[in-house]
């Protein structure tokens, strides 16, 4: 028989914690624990895609390897890939059931953590219902990786191998700054479409377009700029 104290204890806990959840927080901790799920799955996945790529480049089938790079790109990005290239059908398939079976206890915690949060005062409101509505979306989905999600730290640079003549930060909040360069502004991003990016300044505004291992900033009058990634 449990003390009347101890189960006192534990509704005061377990309340205080749905009280302080939010479906931010039940984002980010998905997110963090999908990642880790699928991890060793990714590795696996392009390690055994790339030889196939390989093969492709070698037979001279550029059209293929270049589509079956681009479908590699979405599968460890957690996007669909509706005609998968030939050679990769059944890697792709072996790889989607293993995947599913990584994340169901995430995504069965995380959708747990939602039911609750709506079954609070808190969770009532209109604003955070239509929060917990598309953040339910995204975890059913299977995604892992913030659509917004792209490297924080760039170097400006008037070619892509040139010296750095600056430094550019995209933070996850939509803000954006500039260092360095003998001024710094400060301004805002969102994403225009999957791979372009728009960068509003005070006085301009910067279309930044993903490249592989790059980006190309168009901002006219000023001649076409390029940003590189800053890795860690």
């Amino acid at each position: 028989m449990k003390h009347p104290l101890l189960t006192l204890l534990l509704v005061t806990l377990t309340s205080a914690t749905a009280l302080a959840d939010s479906p931010e927080a039940i984002l980010k901790d998905y997110r963090k624990q999908a990642a880790q799920a699928v991890e060793r799955l990714n590795q696996s996945l392009e390690k055994a895609t790339t030889p196939l790529i390989t093969k492709l480049v070698q037979q001279g089938d550029t059209a293929g390897a270049e589509l079956l790079t681009s479908q590699l790109k979405d599968k460890l990005a957690g996007e669909p890939v509706s005609a998968p290239q030939g050679s990769a059908a059944q890697l792709f398939s072996l790889y989607d059931d293993a995947r599913a079976k990584a994340l169901a206890p995430v995504q069965k915690s995380s959708i747990a953590r939602i039911d609750s949060l709506l079954k609070t005062a808190g969770g009532a409101k209109l604003e955070t219902v239509s929060e917990l509505g598309k953040v339910r979306e995204e975890i059913e989905a299977g995604r892992v990786t913030d659509p917004k999600a792209i490297p924080v730290e760039w170097t400006y640079r008037s070619t892509p191998t040139g010296p750095a003549i600056a430094s550019v930060f995209f933070e996850p909040d939509g803000t954006a700054r500039t260092e360095g360069g003998g001024e710094s502004k400060k301004g805002t991003w969102k994403m225009k479409k999957k791979g372009v990016l728009i960068a509003t300044w005070p006085s301009y505004t910067w279309t930044v377009t993903f490249k592989d291992g790059y980006a190309e900033l168009e901002s006219p009058p000023t001649a076409l700029r390029y940003l590189v990634p800053v890795k860690k």
